[in-house]
């Protein structure tokens, strides 16, 4: 999936990916969701807290590192995750459900379901056109 480059869709993208109150809602989000995907795999209750250097692979991966500073930390890069799937569910352009669908784990790449997950709060966000 490409994101655009048009001026208005960058400036959307580059605010969403910054605002820390939107990334602390998110990571919540975040954690909860991918806690219960794995609850929902394994049948036994846990609470896991998402790695930033996972999430900010996956930020990468999905195209999203290039709308960040140069000089950013994987936790400025999977704050910026973070705040992209929050805007999406406080908008209504996701469900709960939907992001745990995303989450389901994958053995071999743990990342797949986050960039998964970038992908379709980008295209909900209207932000992939």
């Amino acid at each position: 999936m490409t994101i655009p480059e048009s001026t208005a869709h960058v400036e959307r993208l580059t605010k969403i990916l910054r605002d820390r109150k939107l990334a602390q809602f998110g990571d919540s989000l975040l954690n909860f969701s991918y806690s219960l995907a794995v609850t929902r795999t394994t049948k036994q209750p846990v609470g896991i807290k998402v790695k930033d250097k996972l999430l900010a692979n996956a930020a990468t991966k999905a195209g999203l590192r290039k709308y960040l500073p140069r000089r950013v930390d994987a936790g400025d890069v999977a704050n910026g995750l973070e705040a992209l799937v929050g805007e999406a569910w406080l908008l209504e352009k996701m469900t709960l459900e939907e992001i745990v669908a995303c989450l389901v784990p994958d053995e071999i790449d743990q990342s797949k379901g986050f960039v998964s997950l970038a992908q379709l709060a980008l295209e909900r966000l209207g932000l992939d056109k």
